[in-house]
């Protein structure tokens, strides 16, 4: 089926008919009244209607003229949309986005962010990179990642720093631990304790370093690993203890398999970051990632 309808004309019609001005139409369009007036005419003729009347005013529409101008506002309405969707959507939607994160974050955080990303921008590639938030950081400044997303650590400056969520670092146990008993644990208390603990680099890692420190001494650990599920398995079996993050260890200890004990020094809250490259131009897939993580923040600026 042809389409006869001439979209020149219809915008000549829409614009005169909008400011009921031929000259004001001429000047929205950047053409001479008298190309207007003609483009009118050719539609009216066109047609065998008339659209427009002039009077002392300006111009009036007719019946016919008010029911094609609310037709022409629709479609000059989409046209609108396509034009910003063409200009803006296919910039983020055919982009890879690279991502790294920590094991923990990418199970118990990243995966439902993701998840409604890619229904959002089903043509994105998604790379998602896992490891230690030191390496996760270091992956940000060799450029082979777009954002990490890590446990809080001493940054280098040529990274931007945008604060995310926070968590809890809690002691963990095996149900029957001699600990379970007992309201709440000194960090004193853990001197003499099989220690397995996350590896070195990591930001849950920093943070219970940290935390001894404060107390006079230095953990030492039975196990170190980047493992947490690992872990979790061997606490569970009586082998030790650990200090976790606690969005890593809630299914566990609400099925029983772990206990978490309150630490009478704590709270301790650890921090976790979204880092980009300082100098680094994000894609439009990087931004768009961004406000699906910080809707309410302007972290671009």
């Amino acid at each position: 089926m042809g389409l006869d309808l001439n979209l020149n004309q219809l915008r000549a019609f829409y614009f005169a008919a909008r400011s009921r001005s031929i000259s004001i139409a001429a000047e929205k369009l950047f053409i001479s009244q008298p190309a207007v007036s003609m483009q009118i005419k050719a539609m009216e003729q066109q047609y065998g209607v008339r659209l427009l009347i002039r009077n002392k005013r300006g111009l009036d529409l007719t019946e016919t003229g008010k029911v094609v101008y609310e037709i022409a506002e629709k479609i000059f309405a989409l046209a609108d949309e396509a034009d910003k969707f063409l200009r803006n959507e296919p910039k983020k939607s055919s982009a890879m986005l690279k991502i790294g994160s920590t094991k923990t974050l990418v199970k118990f955080v990243m995966s439902g962010y993701i998840a409604k990303f890619r229904e959002a921008y089903p043509r994105v590639q998604i790379q998602i990179d896992e490891g230690s938030s030191e390496e996760m950081i270091r992956s940000v400044l060799e450029d082979r990642n777009d954002l990490v997303i890590v446990g809080r650590l001493n940054y280098d400056e040529r990274l931007k720093v945008i604060p995310f969520i926070r968590d809890e670092i809690v002691l963990v146990t095996a149900p029957d631990h001699p600990f379970r008993s007992r309201p709440q644990i000194s960090i004193q208390d853990l001197r003499n304790e099989n220690l397995i603990l996350r590896e070195k680099g990591s930001g849950t890692r920093r943070l219970v370093d940290e935390i001894f420190e404060a107390q006079g001494f230095a953990p030492s650990a039975f196990i170190e690993t980047g493992n947490v599920d690992f872990i979790k398995e061997l606490v569970e079996m009586g082998k030790g203890i650990s200090m976790l993050a606690r969005m890593g260890v809630e299914p566990d200890v609400r099925d029983g398999r772990l206990i978490a004990i309150p630490i009478l020094e704590g709270p301790f809250i650890l921090g976790i970051d979204v880092i980009v490259k300082g100098q680094r131009e994000l894609s439009e897939a990087d931004k768009a990632f961004l406000e699906f993580l910080l809707p309410a923040q302007t972290s671009l600026e």
